[in-house]
């Protein structure tokens, strides 16, 4: 396999440090990204020994971040190849006779109006200097397939980032760059955690009786990632332990 240059988002924990640690395995250049400022020395414990992991801070809500952030890879490597957009916040549960504007703002601001512009400056420069088959992960949810009312800005921002895949995926298709996402079902990370729920019930949320680990969701991006996933684009794949058929 060539080496790609990838960018992944909110990777320095849960599903993102995992893809970022999968790409790595496979041999890719690997831009690790998050707010968190490199002094905090957790942030790149499990990347320091490889030399082709690289920290930059950016935040995505903050579209200043995002396009030096673009500048610093191209400079830097000189193309980009691949993004996971994975970077997203999760409210605590509530009714939505309890949504606050903060909370909708705030969450709107990180998950829709920052991953459409991070799709928008990194779809471009991966189609004006990428050599190779460019491509794009976007991280939607199962919310944002089925609904969730005690998440309903979540699943609604998580909805338009599906609708958000398929729109980039037309306008990104000559020079052709995929562009795809994967949904998540309940997966055993720290943003889950954040929503104070008690585990031991998830395992009757799927059919496959247990919450789902981080590595599987990056075995999935993976493959979309890859060439063997040539004829997909527009498309999200849920991996959710069969949770929406339920």
């Amino acid at each position: 396999m060539d080496q790609k240059v990838a960018l992944v988002t909110g990777s320095t924990r849960g599903i993102g440090k995992a893809v970022a640690q999968r790409l790595l395995l496979e041999g890719h250049i690997v831009v690790i990204s998050s707010e968190l400022p490199v002094k905090e020395k957790h942030v790149l414990k499990d990347f320091e020994n490889n030399k082709n992991a690289v920290y930059i801070k950016a935040d995505i809500s903050n579209l200043s971040d995002l396009t030096n952030l673009r500048d610093a890879i191209i400079d830097k490597f000189g193309t980009i190849d691949y993004l996971v957009a994975n970077a997203g916040i999760m409210p605590l549960p509530c009714g939505i006779d309890d949504v606050t504007e903060e909370v909708m703002n705030k969450t709107s601001d990180v998950n829709l109006k920052g991953t459409f512009n991070t799709l928008k400056l990194f779809g471009d420069a991966i189609q004006k200097y990428s050599k190779h088959n460019g491509a794009i992960v976007t991280l939607t949810s199962v919310d944002g397939i089925i609904g969730e009312p005690y998440g309903v800005i979540y699943s609604a921002t998580k909805a338009g980032i599906i609708s958000l895949t398929k729109s980039f995926a037309r306008k990104l298709a000559n020079p052709l760059v995929r562009v795809n996402a994967v949904a998540p079902g309940l997966i055993d990370t720290p943003l889950t955690a954040t929503t104070g729920e008690d585990p031991s019930w998830t395992t009757d949320l799927s059919i496959i009786k247990r919450m789902g680990k981080p590595e599987e969701i990056a075995n999935a991006i993976n493959f979309l990632l890859s060439d063997e996933a040539s004829f997909i684009t527009g498309q999200v794949l849920a991996v959710d332990g069969g949770f929406t058929l339920k």
